[in-house]
Order: structure tokens, then sequence, then C-alpha cells
């Protein structure tokens, strides 16, 4: 009895098994549920991603002159958030999208947190949504939840400095292809798109591409110390920083240069030497200054000395 009882129930397991395994299927980031069967196996690359990428174009410039609209609903260029002086971090992104810009966003501004650089005073954020349908009436209350989140007014500067914009489609396409970005439109209203932010110089000219959702708060600042030349931090502690550490791609993480270690340690060895000998020759020279001195000046064993004339008494 139980051997008959156990078989059925072992084929009615496989055939549930298969049929779910027949109906399995894939979500990509933004896309609709593809079906893997007879369209797809798991070593091919899924449609949603199909010409979906990133070609770097580092160095070149982004063109400011793009219209958007800003959080306020005002029609501003891409330029505003440009004033020659701060590097600018730039992120493109749907403010509804259901997964992976959510995180993208919330995961820079725990990186934000992370650095002594303030958001508006030594640096701008441009978040650029890649949707024409979405509006100021979504991207203002976005804005103001992760200026909540980051929690530094900076006298008004955080959120002057920090752009939430919405476009056309022509507007977002057209920064998109400048900075190399390829995303396109998916099932379901969603988009497909790569991860990955730009960190910008001061004029608009694409410096670094960072790739993933883990924005390490040390990552950041090296990125914008690097945009910048320097200029967002005067501290001879970053200028060292700089000097000895260089972007890896293949970590995504700024890493320490052996090579700039010995430089910079010939050079501070060199410094070091040559202070110590500067050091010497003026103990030495204020040494035969004061032995020159000693020796201009007479001694008082080396005069005679005029005995005083003794008066005679008359006896």
């Amino acid at each position: 009895m139980t051997t008959r009882r156990v078989i059925p129930l072992a084929r009615r397991s496989a055939l549930v098994a298969a049929a779910l395994c027949a109906q399995m299927a894939v979500a990509q980031p933004g896309g609709a549920i593809e079906p893997l069967g007879s369209r797809g196996s798991v070593n091919e690359t899924p449609a949603q991603q199909l010409n979906v990428g990133v070609t770097e174009r580092l160095g070149e410039q982004v063109p400011l002159g793009l219209p958007f609209i800003n959080s306020n609903g005002d029609l501003v260029t891409l330029g505003a958030s440009f004033d020659g002086e701060r590097p600018v971090i730039l992120a493109l992104v749907y403010y509804d999208c259901p997964v992976v810009c959510a995180v993208v966003m919330g995961k820079l501004t725990e990186a934000f947190k992370g650095i002594d650089f303030n958001i508006g005073e030594d640096y701008n954020v441009v978040f650029a949504s890649i949707d024409p349908s979405e509006t100021p009436a979504l991207a203002s209350p976005t804005k103001d939840r992760y200026l909540s989140v980051y929690d530094r007014s900076n006298g008004g500067k955080t959120a002057a400095g920090w752009a939430f914009m919405t476009s056309p489609a022509d507007s977002t396409r057209a920064l998109a292809d400048a900075v190399g970005w390829d995303y396109k439109p998916v099932a379901g209203g969603e988009y497909s798109h790569p991860v990955c932010i730009f960190v910008l110089t001061p004029d608009g000219r694409i410096a670094r591409y960072v790739y993933g959702v883990g924005y390490e708060a040390e990552t950041m600042r090296m990125a914008l110390l690097e945009a910048s030349d320097g200029k967002v931090s005067e501290s001879i502690g970053d200028k060292i920083r700089m000097f000895c550490y260089r972007y890896d791609p293949a970590t995504g993480k700024y890493a320490l240069v052996a090579f700039r270690v010995v430089q910079l340690g010939g050079v501070l060895s060199m410094l070091a030497v040559g202070s110590l000998v500067g050091v010497m020759l003026i103990k030495e020279r204020m040494r035969g200054r004061r032995l020159a001195a000693a020796g201009s000046q007479p001694d008082a064993g080396d005069h005679p000395t005029h005995a005083q004339p003794v008066s005679e008494s008359k006896i």
C-alpha cells in the first residue's frame, strides 16, 4: 500500500516541477518578464539588455545647453548646475523606477553623507530623469525625500546645488549619448539601462565613470578631488592622496600606486636630507661668527696694566 501511494506522488511532483521549469521567467532591471523556453537560454543575453551598455568617453564635453525642467517647474539648461568651480556628479535615473534607480539614488545619498564635502558648496549633483512622462510633480517630492536623508541644509545651498530634473525625450537622449550611456524602454513602461554614474569637471567634461550601486564615500571623495583637479580641497593630505592613488576600473575603487609612493618617498627623503644639511650649515656659520666676534675683542690679560704711582711719605 505504501509503494502505490509514493509512486503517484513522485510522478506528480516531477510533472509540477517540469511545468514550472517550462514557464520559468527572468526579470530584467526595468523590463517585463521574459520566458526562457525556446526563445532563449541562460547563456544568451536577454532581449531587454541588448544594445544597453556604456561606452566610455572620458574627457569629452557634455552639451550644457540642453533644456531641462527642474523640480520647481522652471525651464533651465544643464549648464545651470555648472559654475566652472565645482565638479558635478550626474546620475541618469527615473524617479518611478521600481528597483534599480531607487537603490542608486539611496546609495549615492549615503555616500554623500559619508564625505566632508558639502553639496552646493564643494560640488553639485544632478539627477536627470530618462522618462519623458515624469514631471516636477514627481521630481519635487523625490528631491525633498533625499534632502531629508542627506540632512545638511547648509543655509539652502544644498537644495540649490542638488538638481532633480525632468525633460523631453530629446534632451535626455542627447545627454545619454554624450556620456555613452545606452538605455531603452521595455514592456510595462519601464526602462532597461546600465548601472553607472558620472563625475564631471566644473566645465562639463567627463572625468570618471563609477559603476554598480556600492558607492563608497572614499571613492566619491577621490573622484571629486580628481574631477576638480584638487581644487575642491586645499589640504596637504588630499594633495598627497591625489598623487598616490589612481582609479582602478577592475575594482571600481581608487588604489594606492606603489611607484607613486616610491616617488613621494624619494622626494621627501631628499627634502629631509636637504633640510638637515641646511640646518647644519646655518649652525656652522653661526658658530664661526661667534668665534670671530670673540676673537676681535681685546683680552684683559694681553695688555699691560699701569701701576698707580705710590706717593712717598716724607719722614
